[in-house]
């Protein structure tokens, strides 16, 4: 093996360890407005908050339109203050919910609503890597 070749063959197997350990955050960008941790969200900042367990953090947030219309919601299911299921909506209408399945702070799941009630898609992050690895469709014929 040359000289050349040799150098190749250590840049290939150097990037392919740096790429299977790095951190490949999320699959799909975050809407700017969601956020993990339940401290992000503030009354100042247009958000409706709640603590519905007593525990004294956020568990539940809400986000109006300019015509008074939900347009997110966050919710912490597992009261370990971050945020894990995310709820989009259109004219008031569910359009789409990005859930954290594992609670490491990473989206894995993408459920895509038609009506506020038919679901057509989703997509998993099914080992938790950042990529999505598995897409089921219900709106084919």
């Amino acid at each position: 093996m040359t000289h050349r070749n040799a150098v190749l063959v250590l840049v290939v197997v150097l990037t392919a360890v740096v790429m299977t350990s790095a951190d490949h955050g999320p699959a799909k960008p975050l809407h700017p407005d969601q956020h993990f941790d339940v401290t992000a969200y503030r009354e100042s900042d247009g958000w409706i908050i709640a603590d519905t367990n007593g525990d004294g953090m956020t568990d539940y947030a809400l986000k109006l339109d300019h015509d008074m219309r939900k347009q997110l919601e966050a919710i912490d299911f597992s009261n370990d203050g971050r945020m894990d299921n995310f709820y989009f909506y259109r004219r008031e209408a569910l359009i789409r919910e990005e859930i954290d399945t594992n609670h490491d702070g990473r989206i894995d799941l993408w459920v895509y609503i038609e009506g506020g009630v038919y679901i057509v898609r989703y997509e998993r992050d099914t080992n938790h890597d950042g990529t999505i690895d598995f897409v089921r469709r219900f709106d084919e014929q």
